[in-house]
């Protein structure tokens, strides 16, 4: 647990990219179910649906 502090202030300055922490996938609504199917066979990913493609515009 000492390692929080230190973690919450890479995050908050950006020093650190929290989507590559937890291993984000980002998906488009069609990928869905594919994305559920690997999820429920235990993948360590994480999925976000981005149906319109506003997070790729973000970035």
């Amino acid at each position: 647990m000492k390692y929080n502090r230190n973690l919450m202030q890479a995050i908050l300055w950006d020093r650190l990219n929290i989507a590559e922490v937890v291993n984000v996938t980002v998906i488009e609504l069609d990928q869905a179910p594919g994305g559920y199917a690997e999820f429920d066979s235990g993948v360590p990913k994480k999925f976000v649906i981005d149906p319109h493609g506003s997070l790729k515009a973000a970035a």
